[in-house]
């Protein structure tokens, strides 16, 4: 028969006590650096998020706007001046001027004698161009059927040699008036009654 004395279940008590005591030390140096000081808790942040990079070159000459097909020529200057002043300033054998104020057109670059370096500005400054008006432009869906309104209007006033054209350099659909022939009536009409059917086409394929 197994029999527990007193002394026995005190040395049990005692042991287990001992063991506690060294536990707790343990945990101690435990949360004690290499050089003996203590562990302190460090809160972790994250790293802020990096912010959106802009284009140098909007941030000089601002970011292009997009045409309207009412727009009056003074609009219209304006909206091409980033682009005409950016064009002016790379075509300029001293470099793009301080603050990007050049002004001129893209003209400026044939005057230099430096065909390359003005279709060099040429290419630089294409993203500050104004973007067309929505109807013409060529990203749009809808304009195919808008340019066709055009077309069928001009026509019904005389035009007789009127075409789609391809989209330019600029992303505008245009219109191709005289045919292969180059019919000056067919010019002249078109350019008499182009702004006229324009309006109408876009009255009749507005939302």
């Amino acid at each position: 028969m197994f029999r527990t004395t007193r002394r026995s279940l005190m040395a049990a008590a005692g042991a287990i006590a001992l063991l506690g005591v060294l536990a707790a030390c343990s945990a101690s140096a435990a949360e004690q650096g290499a050089d003996g000081d203590p562990q302190v808790a460090t809160l972790e942040t994250e790293a802020p998020a990096p912010t959106e990079s802009v284009d140098p070159l909007f941030a000089e000459y601002g970011e292009p706007v997009r045409e309207r097909l009412d727009m009056t020529d003074e609009e219209s200057l304006a909206a091409w001046a980033p682009r005409d002043r950016c064009v002016a300033d790379h075509s300029s054998p001293q470099g793009p001027s301080e603050g990007g104020s050049g002004g001129g057109s893209s003209a400026t670059g044939a005057a230099t004698g430096d065909p390359e370096k003005a279709a060099e500005a040429e290419a630089i400054c294409l993203p500050l161009a104004p973007m067309p008006p929505w109807e013409v432009d060529v990203k749009n869906p809808d304009a195919p059927r808008f340019m066709q309104q055009v077309v069928d209007c001009l026509r019904e006033r005389g035009v007789r040699e009127v075409e789609i054209g391809d989209a330019g350099q600029f992303g505008r659909i245009g219109i191709d008036l005289g045919g292969e022939g180059n019919d000056s009536s067919s010019v002249s009409l078109g350019m008499q009654y182009m702004d006229e059917c324009m309006a109408s086409a876009s009255d009749e394929v507005a939302p």
